[in-house]
C-alpha cells in the first residue's frame, strides 16, 4: 500500500431530486462540479453576502427624476428634496423679478428721456407714460426672470429640464399647438369688444402704434410664458414639494403662487386684485388637470396679446396698465368666468386625449438606453449575457436548478417600460 494519500474520485450523480451521499469516515468532502447556470462555485454563491452581511444594494434611483405617480403640483417631490430647496427657488425668483424688472425698467426711462417721451417733471410726480421701450424692458426683464427660474429648477431643486414644462418630461408641442387654436379665437373676440367702450373708439395708425404691435408680437409670447413657468413652473411646485399629500400641496402651493401673482402686478383696486387672484387660482388648477403649463402659456398669451393690440390701436396702452384704486369694477367679472369655462373645456379634453396627469413610473430608476428595445407586452425579462455562459439546458422530469442574479454593474438599471405621456 502506498503512503501518497489520494484524492477521493468525485462521486456518481445521484437520481434527480436527492442530494450527494456523505462521504466516508475520515475522508475530506468531495467538491462537486459548479452547478449549470451559477456565476459562482457551488457552496461560494453567497460568500459576499456572508462577509458583508449589511450591504445593500447599490439604488439605481436617479435623483433628479420626480417621483412616481404625482401631479404637476408635486412633480418637484425627488429622492433628495428638503424644505430649504424650495424656500430659496421662491426667494431667487421674486428677486430677479423685483431686480432684473427694476434694471430694464430704469434703461428704457432713460431712453425715453433722451427721446423726450418722458419727462422728468412727470417722473417726479409719479406720471410714467407707457412706451414702446418701457413695454419691451417690461417683457424682456420677465423673460430674463423666467432664465433665473430655470435655473432654479434644474440646479436648486435638483430636477432634470424637460420637467419643468410637464410632468412627461418635455413640452408637448402639438398639446400647446391645440390649445392655441382653441383659446385665440375666445380672447380675440374678448378683446374687440372692448371697442365697445367709446374711449376706444379712436383708432388710430402711426410709428408709435407700429412699434407697439411689433414689440407686443415679439416679446408678449415671451412675458406670458416667462410668468407661467415662474409662478406655477417653480413658486407652486416648491411649495407643493413641502407636503406628502398631493391634495395639500394643490391647494397650499396654488393659494402661495396666486398670492405672489397678484402681487407681483402692483394692483391697488380691490377688482384688479380678485381678477389677479382668480387668474392664477384657475390657471393653477388647469396645469394640474393637464399635467403641464402648456395651456396656461396659450391662455395667457392670447389674452395678453389680443388686449395690448387693441389697447394700441385705441391709444390706451397707458390707461390699459393703469392699476390704481378705482380703475377696476364688477365688469372683471366676464373674464373670470371666460378664463373658468375656458378651463373646464380644456381639462375635459385632456382627459379625453388621454393627456398624462402624472409622472410616469419609469421616473423612478435610471433611464435605460434609447437604442434599447423594450420587452414585448407578457414576456418574461432576459437576463444580462455573462461572456462565455450558456444557458443550461432542461432535463425532461427535472426541475431547473435555481438562477442567481448577476451581479448589477454601478449606475445601471431595470427596464421598466413606463407612462409615455401620450401627446
Amino acid at each position: 500500500m502506498s503512503d501518497v494519500p489520494h484524492s477521493p474520485s468525485p462521486q456518481p450523480d445521484p437520481p434527480n431530486g436527492q442530494p450527494h451521499p456523505a462521504p466516508p469516515y475520515g475522508q475530506p468532502p468531495v467538491q462537486q462540479p459548479d452547478a449549470p447556470g451559477q456565476p459562482y462555485p457551488a457552496g461560494q454563491a453567497n460568500a459576499y453576502a456572508q462577509l458583508h452581511p449589511y450591504a445593500q444594494p447599490q439604488s439605481t434611483v436617479d435623483p433628479r427624476l420626480p417621483l412616481p405617480g404625482l401631479p404637476f403640483g408635486s412633480s418637484y417631490r425627488t429622492p433628495h428634496t428638503r424644505w430649504w430647496r424650495g424656500v430659496l427657488s421662491i426667494a431667487i425668483v421674486v428677486a430677479a423679478i423685483l431686480i432684473l424688472s427694476t434694471v430694464f425698467s430704469f434703461i428704457a426711462v432713460a431712453i425715453d428721456l433722451a427721446l423726450g417721451v418722458q419727462t422728468a417733471d412727470a417722473l417726479m410726480n409719479g406720471q410714467i407714460i407707457m412706451s414702446p421701450a418701457l413695454l419691451a424692458a417690461t417683457n424682456l426683464g420677465l423673460a430674463s426672470s423666467a432664465a433665473l427660474a430655470f435655473i432654479t429648477h434644474r440646479f436648486v431643486n435638483g430636477v432634470r429640464w424637460g420637467f419643468i414644462h410637464a410632468v412627461v418630461g418635455r413640452l408637448r408641442w402639438r398639446w400647446l399647438g391645440v390649445t392655441t387654436l382653441l383659446v385665440a379665437p375666445v380672447y380675440a373676440l374678448f378683446a374687440i369688444s372692448s371697442f365697445l367702450d367709446p374711449s376706444y373708439q379712436d383708432i388710430r395708425i402711426d410709428g408709435t402704434v407700429i412699434a407697439f404691435i411689433l414689440i407686443i408680437v415679439l416679446t408678449t409670447p415671451l412675458q406670458a410664458a416667462a410668468e407661467e413657468y415662474m409662478f406655477r413652473g417653480v413658486i407652486q411646485r416648491s411649495v407643493g414639494s413641502w407636503f406628502r399629500s398631493t391634495r395639500w400641496g394643490l391647494i397650499v402651493g396654488t393659494a402661495v403662487s396666486s398670492i405672489v401673482f397678484a402681487i407681483a402686478h402692483f394692483a391697488s383696486d380691490p377688482w384688479l386684485i380678485f381678477y389677479y387672484l382668480c387668474f392664477g387660482i384657475l390657471l393653477s388648477i388647469l396645469t394640474q388637470r393637464t399635467g403641464g403649463l402648456e395651456a396656461a402659456i396659450a391662455i395667457h398669451t392670447a389674452n395678453n396679446l389680443f388686449l395690448l393690440v387693441v389697447g394700441a390701436l385705441a391709444g390706451q396702452m397707458t390707461e390699459g396698465f393703469d392699476r390704481s384704486a378705482g380703475v377696476g369694477g364688477p365688469v372683471m367679472l366676464v373674464p373670470v368666468v371666460i378664463l373658468a369655462i375656458v378651463v373646464v373645456v380644456l381639462s375635459l379634453l385632456a382627459k379625453r386625449r388621454g393627456l398624462a396627469r402624472t409622472t410616469p413610473e419609469v421616473a423612478a430608476t435610471a433611464p435605460a438606453p434609447e437604442d434599447t428595445p423594450a420587452p414585448e407586452a407578457g414576456a418574461a425579462p432576459a437576463a444580462p449575457a455573462t461572456p462565455g455562459a450558456h444557458a443550461p439546458e432542461a432535463v425532461p422530469g427535472s426541475q431547473a436548478p435555481p438562477q442567481t442574479p448577476p451581479h448589477t454593474a454601478p449606475g445601471s438599471a431595470p427596464q421598466n417600460p413606463g407612462q409615455t405621456g401620450g401627446e
